[in-house]
């Protein structure tokens, strides 16, 4: 399983619009998940972020079709990214 959100995460970062479009719908299916919240927040960047108006749309759809809400300022304290 965390490999697999590895590997979305992986595909998030692509240059290609299609690979990226592809890492939001298999990360649909991990949204509910206990590593949920690093890919909300993953997620998150791309609706704000992305270059390509296609994957920002997208992946805004992703957050109400999964009926979660998107994370709100601050929302990094429940991911352990920066533990040492």
């Amino acid at each position: 399983m965390v490999d697999d959100i590895a590997e979305i995460i992986r595909m998030l970062s692509s240059r290609s619009v299609v690979e990226r479009k592809r890492a939001i719908r298999e990360l649909k299916k991990h949204m509910h998940g206990p590593h949920s919240h690093m890919l909300r927040l993953s997620l998150q960047y791309m609706a704000e972020h992305d270059p390509c108006y296609t994957v920002r749309n997208i992946a805004k759809q992703a957050f109400y079709i999964t009926g979660v809400s998107m994370p709100q300022n601050g929302g990094w304290e429940r991911v352990f990214v920066f533990e040492s």
